[in-house]
């Protein structure tokens, strides 16, 4: 009860001051999303599992840009028994324009940005979306719930060009990583750079001090457009290397996602092959070289009108799994009215064929502010 009146304390000192204090403040809402996994549990009965994703950010000013996110992600809203209250999942002051040049500088704490998402290119430089589909909660409902290459999250301060020309922007991370014990850092640099016709994004980093030498990663996300509007995204990284130990890099240290997406009218075919790292997050997956295939055919295209419906067949490789080989296929409908898109799924899975894991549904709504 503490724990929870300190909480809704200081949720409501966070929102007293910025109505008192940031009166000329702009609220953003993103992400706000819930999905709702429906499927049988241990006793054979259906039992619902909902993931939700919710982040509130409140700015003021312009040169000086002070934001607090406040957010709640978790898997546990069915479960009574668990506190949910909200708690902060990341806050940042940002400095823009410093010494009358382009650059920003903000000190954060918490989980600040995911590099190779391709998310950003779409809010920066105004492009068509870029990410992939096939990643989150939805797709990967057991973890790991893989969103892009890699998390920047702890404490400490980034500095970014900001879109320069609506072509180019650099940022720079160095932070205490909180998936670690205090007194390990990581340091990021990254590189975003839009044309008309590919939209590249790279990144490099390491972890320090780790291992004798360190740890090191780096990735590359390539999303190559046709003027048909077809396009290939391709995300290649290595998440995690330690020279130290003295291993060979392997195939299974390897973060791999192809898939190109081909538009003739309304109808549309996007084909994902994901390779799954050793290591993703900083934490070890114990699924490095696993490999999911989805096809995906749709009539209509959410993200350009209010209505879309069609099939995706998933076939994943588990080398290492009692279970190694899986087939399903998910009938999806998705709705788009105000801003708000609904999606509803049901999922057979075929092989291994067990009467009472054949079904399971997935009910989600999401929208941005």
């Amino acid at each position: 009860m503490r724990r929870i009146s300190q909480t809704v304390l200081l949720f409501g000192v966070l929102f007293i001051a910025a109505g008192v204090s940031l009166p000329a403040a702009d609220v953003e809402i993103r992400p706000f999303e819930f999905v709702t996994r429906v499927n049988r549990v241990d006793d054979g009965t259906l039992g619902l599992q909902t993931f939700g994703d919710l982040g509130l950010t409140l700015r003021s000013g312009f040169l000086a840009r002070p934001s607090v996110t406040l957010g709640i992600q978790s898997e546990t809203f069915d479960d009574p028994t668990i506190s949910n209250i909200p708690r902060i999942r990341s806050a940042s002051v940002e400095m823009r324009e410093l010494g009358g040049t382009e650059l920003s500088v903000s000190y954060f704490v918490g989980e600040f940005a995911r590099l190779g998402t391709g998310d950003e290119f779409p809010r920066r430089f105004g492009t068509d979306p870029v990410s992939t589909r096939f990643r989150g909660f939805m797709y990967f409902p057991d973890g790991p719930r893989f969103e892009g290459m890699y998390g920047v999250s702890g404490t400490g301060l980034a500095v970014s060009t900001n879109d320069q020309w609506n072509r180019v922007e650099f940022s720079a991370y160095t932070y205490q990583d909180n998936r670690f014990d205090p007194g390990v850092f990581s340091s990021d640099i990254q590189a975003m750079l839009n044309f008309d016709a590919v939209q590249l994004e790279a990144f490099v980093g390491a972890t320090y001090p780790l291992a004798a030498v360190g740890r090191y990663r780096a990735g590359v996300l390539a999303n190559l457009r046709s003027p048909q509007g077809d396009s290939l995204l391709l995300q290649v990284a290595l998440p995690a290397i330690e020279p130290a130990t003295g291993d060979e890099i392997g195939v299974s240290d390897f973060f791999f996602l192809f898939e190109p997406r081909v538009r003739l009218g309304i109808l549309g075919t996007t084909l994902s092959f994901f390779w799954q790292p050793d290591v993703y997050d900083q934490v070890a997956t114990n699924q490095g070289g696993s490999i999911d295939t989805n096809l995906r055919l749709e009539l209509g295209d959410i993200r350009n009108g209010d209505a879309a419906a069609g099939v995706e067949t998933r076939l994943a490789v588990r080398p290492d799994a009692d279970e190694q080989f899986s087939f399903s296929t998910t009938p999806f409908l998705q709705l788009s009215s105000g801003g708000i898109t609904w999606e509803i799924r049901t999922q057979a899975k075929l092989i291994p064929y067990d009467p009472t894991e054949l079904f399971e549904g997935f009910i989600g709504v999401r929208t941005e502010f």
